[in-house]
């Protein structure tokens, strides 16, 4: 049940940051999307005490470390253990604990709350998506909508024992926002994280003759793959175009995919847009995701994405298709709108506005 009236806030970037007004900060323990890493670096470079920490020590995404897993070398039932010594072992060496992914020192456990709480130590937790998705809520403003956990029990369980010591929750966009509202008093929405540095643009071509379209799901059935496959082969039948699925592919072969491709495909199930798209929009892309009606109004006007659902991809898709110039004008749009709203250097300023609050409450 829900608890409180949030208060939701979407905050300013802080203007000046003073490193010894914030102290040292870790994140931890969970890197979804290589969101925890572009947070924490970014803050590093304004000059922030912060450290982060991913439990899993590999990723075939090769993320960022900084300090090394705690984990490493324990077996399975050694590693709560792990875990609790290694928050005994930090908590007098930081300030503030930023936690991600629903999980904290001991994960799912939650056994080092009490001790966080006893040492009054200052903490939020950033929600990422699918560990406080509930379709039962999904369901009433998106008929396409998918989830990952089926337990929803399990779900509000661990937010109502959350809620018991986290008063801060973040969430990228207002589709979250409506998971973990009632939990926290304050809930920012900080949208998604990328460092545009490494996306050079790629802008589409309008002389080209054979377009090439791309799709690189995570989870096909989370990005609705069936029925961009359908489209694309209805669509092939009439139009000369390349479809090139992105999967079980190296990083560098995937990287020359995304430089020729002309249309992006990310996702016709969720109703939001996310990292893929964003990294796409970097390199000059048009893109094509589903967008829930009722949260266009709540993403920045100047949102280039095409949206499109399971019902209406194959004629969104046609319509760029055979519109290079169209393509083109998108591509360009795609990156101004990343660069304006979602640079690593962007949200760690908003970061700094939360913590700045964090600290003085």
């Amino acid at each position: 049940m829900s608890k409180v009236k949030s208060i939701v806030i979407e905050p300013e970037e802080a203007q000046h940051v003073n490193p010894d007004e914030l102290g040292r900060i870790l994140h931890l323990p969970y890197n979804p999307g290589g969101q925890m890493s572009t947070q924490a670096l970014a803050l590093k470079k304004l000059g922030v005490n912060t450290s982060f920490c991913s439990y899993p020590s590999s990723s075939k995404y090769k993320y960022p470390t900084d300090i090394p897993s705690p984990l490493i070398q324990y077996p399975l039932f050694k590693k709560e253990g792990a875990m609790l010594q290694f928050c005994k072992k930090n908590i007098n060496h930081y300030d503030l604990f930023h936690f991600h992914g629903g999980q904290t020192f001991t994960e799912y456990a939650y056994k080092d709350l009490p001790f966080l709480k006893y040492h009054q130590k200052k903490m939020v937790m950033n929600f990422w998506g699918s560990e406080v998705r509930r379709l039962s809520i999904a369901k009433r403003n998106n008929p396409f909508a998918v989830a990952k956990m089926t337990d929803e029990n399990l779900i509000i369980s661990r937010l109502e024992l959350l809620s018991n010591y986290f008063d801060t929750a973040i969430v990228p966009d207002h589709e979250l926002l409506e998971y973990v509202y009632g939990y926290f008093k304050k809930i920012y929405i900080i949208r998604i994280s990328v460092d545009h540095s490494k996306f050079t643009p790629f802008y589409p071509s309008v002389q080209k003759g054979k377009p090439v379209v791309i799709h690189a799901p995570s989870d096909r059935r989370l990005k609705g793959t069936e029925h961009i496959h359908k489209a694309v082969q209805q669509l092939k039948n009439s139009i000369d175009f390349e479809y090139v699925l992105i999967e079980n592919m190296s990083n560098a072969q995937a990287l020359e995919y995304y430089k020729k491709a002309d249309i992006v495909i990310d996702q016709l199930q969720l109703g939001i847009y996310a990292t893929f798209a964003i990294e796409s929009m970097l390199l000059g892309k048009p893109v094509i995701a589903y967008i829930r009606d009722d949260l266009k109004q709540k993403y920045p006007p100047d949102l280039p994405i095409l949206s499109a659902s399971p019902h209406t991809i194959e004629q969104t898709l046609y319509h760029l298709l055979i519109n290079p110039k169209l393509r083109y004008e998108l591509g360009v749009k795609s990156r101004q709108y990343a660069l304006k709203h979602h640079t690593a250097q962007r949200i760690a300023r908003q970061l700094v506005t939360v913590y700045k609050h964090k600290i003085h409450s």
